[in-house]
């Protein structure tokens, strides 16, 4: 009997040490959805929008910290139309697992950004991003009134979008038609910041007198606009 129970003993020890080297579910989930940002990098590059639709839940929505909600559709046509190919590498570190929901809340751009996961018919998509402005003090630099107020007017951007840009007080704000009125810091007489370091505003004149900008998102894209009036 002694051997037998030794033999038991042993096999115990054995299957307990194969299930401890085992991943843990939460190390399986991260390896999945790294590949999931893998796939929608992929996507991104090639401009494959049948797999961008694979990784995009129906109900997909993006409430944005600086903007109006983004549906799916949206979200596509947007990434489509970027001259951007990948997005920065994700760390999962603090990934909440709930079965077939995974939840990632980190500090993103100035931004604190939830995104969440679903795992629908064997494959994890993505079902909401999710952005908050993280308040921050900083200090502006001093630009002359008669500067701001020359900036002052309704542009017109490359994206299709009209966004007005007035004079408050003694700062400069905008205002994307049918969107919230942000107030831009200045970096000096020709560069302003969107709240939460979301972009930056860079203004030029030519030699005929036309006013434009250029704005540098956070994210690297590049949006252009030119005073209508």
């Amino acid at each position: 009997m002694r051997p037998v129970g030794l033999i038991a003993s042993v096999f115990l020890l054995i299957s307990s040490a194969a299930v401890s080297a085992q991943p843990s579910s939460d190390d399986a989930v991260k390896t999945e959805l790294r590949a999931l940002m893998t796939e929608l990098n992929a996507a991104l590059a090639a401009k494959d929008r049948a797999a961008l639709e694979r990784i995009y839940a129906d109900e997909f929505l993006f409430v944005h910290a600086l903007g109006a909600p983004v549906g799916k559709k949206e979200q596509i046509d947007s990434a489509l139309a970027s001259t951007q190919t990948a997005l920065p590498a994700t760390s999962f570190d603090g990934l909440l697992v709930y079965g077939p929901v995974a939840v990632l809340r980190r500090p993103v751009d100035g931004r604190f950004g939830t995104t969440i996961y679903a795992k629908k018919d064997g494959r994890w998509q993505i079902v909401q991003l999710q952005g908050t402005a993280i308040p921050y003090t900083r200090t502006a630099a001093a630009v002359a009134t008669d500067i701001l107020r020359f900036y002052a007017g309704r542009y017109e951007q490359d994206n299709g979008l009209f966004l007005n840009i007035t004079l408050e007080g003694d700062a400069l704000a905008v205002q994307v038609d049918g969107r919230q009125k942000l107030t831009l810091t200045a970096d000096s007489d020709t560069k302003f910041s969107l709240p939460a370091a979301a972009g930056q505003f860079t203004f030029k004149k030519s030699a005929e007198g036309a006013v434009s900008y250029e704005l540098i998102r956070a994210n690297g894209t590049i949006v252009k606009g030119t005073r209508q009036k």
